[in-house]
Formats: C-alpha cells, structure tokens, sequence
C-alpha cells in the first residue's frame, strides 16, 4: 500500500507512506527517495536517498524469533536489553567486513516495540560499490517478529543524512497485536528518553 501525502511545506518534499502487506510494518520517506530491489531475503522494503557518491540508503528487515512470546508483553523492555543490545549487534555486524562499533544503547522505542540502536562502521557495497560505510541501526521484537531498521551511508557523508535516517526511524509502526487494555501493557512513547548523538569529533550533538 503506498499513499501519497499532499501536505504542503515550505522547501519540504512531500512523503510516501507505505505498509508491508506481510508484517503490517508501515513507514515513511520523502518522494525524493526511491525503493530499489531488496538484497537479502528477509529485507521487506529498501529505500535509496539522491545523495549521490554518498549512496545513502535505509532498509527494513523482519526476522522472526517466537523465544520470548510466552512471556506477557510488560517484559518486553528486559527482553529487548537481554536479547537485543550488545551480543546481538555483535552477531548482527558479523554479516560485515572489519566491522566496529562506536555506540550501544538499550531502551529506545521502534514502532510499538523497545528497541537497542548502534552506530557502528563496516564494508559493504549496500546498494553501491564496496566503501566504508556508517550505520544507524535500530532493531525492535514485536510480537514474535524482530523489525531492524537500517540507514547508512559513506562514512564521511553520515553526519549529513543522520537525521534523515532517524525521521525514517521514528515514522515507524507496527501493526498492533496487545491491547493495552487487555494486556495491562502500553509503551508510552512520549516518555521515552531523549538519545543524543555526539558528533566523531564532538563538536556538536544530535537529539532524538
């Protein structure tokens, strides 16, 4: 499904939004990017910026991992720093050449769900020739579906699309499957904690 919104911003683009028939993960990207063909088999959507040399790119990936669904959804917030921080960046990266990473951070919110997010560099030719690359990455496990969003570019051109790639982040929802109500569970995500990014060099941050 993809909309077209008409709203109309000054020296904004217009965005798209669009939902995966399949896992009801639904996101959204300014019309200037594209959707190109997927590279791996668990991508469910990959996007690619007019950034030029600097071959910014976004995908989202869905994974399924029922381990933890026999535990009710409050729980979802130790289960993510249990399952999904460092150990996991670490198995993820390994996809990667001569991978390093310069940030973990547990407790941030995807979606519905809690998610860790790195900053982390590797080799890859992601929609591209092969150069070093730097990535933000988010992962969150939904209802026994682990959703990974992943936005990076070359290395020297990541502090220009670092915030493109975290509005991509947060335009991300998940179909819903616990009832607040029902449950006893609700992530409210206005209370989620502020993440800062410092800059390589620290001369400036970024809040999220």
């Amino acid at each position: 499904m993809i909309i077209t919104l008409g709203f109309s911003f000054p020296a904004k683009a217009d965005y798209i939004v669009w939902q995966d028939p399949a896992t009801g993960l639904s996101l959204s990207w300014p019309d200037t990017w594209k959707q190109v063909s997927n590279a791996d088999p668990d991508d469910i959507i990959t996007l690619m910026a007019p950034s030029g040399r600097a071959h910014a790119t976004c995908r989202a990936r869905a994974r399924k991992d029922s381990r933890t669904l026999i535990y009710p959804p409050e729980y979802s917030a130790d289960i993510q720093k249990i399952n999904y921080s460092t150990s996991y960046w670490e198995q993820y990266l390994g996809e990667y050449s001569d991978y390093k990473i310069y940030n973990i951070s547990d407790g941030a919110g995807l979606g519905r769900g809690f998610s860790g997010h790195t900053i982390a560099g590797f080799q890859s030719a992601v929609q591209g020739p092969e150069m070093s690359r730097k990535a933000l990455i988010f992962a969150s496990l939904y209802n026994g579906t682990a959703y990974i969003i992943e936005c990076s570019s070359h290395k020297d051109a990541f502090a220009n699309w670092q915030n493109a790639f975290l509005s991509i982040a947060k335009s991300v929802d998940f179909k819903k499957a616990h009832h607040e109500l029902r449950a006893g569970h609700y992530r409210n995500f206005m209370a989620d904690p502020r993440i800062e990014f410092e800059s390589e060099h620290g001369e400036s941050r970024t809040l999220y």
